[in-house]
C-alpha cells in the first residue's frame, strides 16, 4: 500500500497510523490498521480500527475495536469515556464486528456487540 496521507486538517496524537491510510479527522491515543479512512470531523479516541474501515465526518468512535471494513456513517457515535459513565460497572469497551456499517446517529453503546449493520 502507499504511505499515510495526513491532511492539513487532521490531529493527531499518541497514535500509530498503518500504510494506506487517509487521515484527516482527529485520532488520539489509537491503533489504525491499513487502508483506513477517517474523514474531516471525524474523532478517534483510544480505539483499534481495522483495515480498511471508514469512519465518516461527524462520527465518534471512543474506547472502541472496529472490525475489518466496516463503515460508521456520519453522526454515528460508538462507545464512550468511562469518565461519561455514572455507574463504572456500565463501562466498557465497544466492538463493532467485520463488514458492519453502523447508520447515520446510530449509538453503540458500552459493552455493546455489535456483528451486523444496524
Amino acid at each position: 500500500m502507499p504511505p499515510q496521507y495526513v491532511g492539513d486538517n487532521a490531529n493527531i496524537e499518541n497514535s500509530m497510523i498503518s500504510e494506506g491510510s487517509e487521515i484527516d479527522g482527529t485520532v488520539d491515543f489509537s491503533i489504525l490498521f491499513s487502508g483506513v479512512t477517517i474523514e474531516e470531523g471525524a474523532t478517534v479516541n483510544y480505539s483499534i480500527i481495522m483495515p480498511g474501515t471508514v469512519i465518516k465526518s461527524g462520527a465518534v468512535v471512543e474506547y472502541a475495536i472496529v472490525g475489518s471494513d466496516s463503515v460508521i456513517e456520519s453522526g454515528a457515535k460508538i462507545g464512550t469515556s468511562p469518565e461519561n459513565i455514572e455507574n463504572r460497572d456500565d463501562w466498557g469497551i465497544a466492538v463493532v464486528g467485520h463488514n458492519v456499517t453502523i447508520s447515520e446517529n446510530k449509538v453503540v453503546e458500552p459493552k455493546q456487540i455489535i456483528g451486523e449493520s444496524i
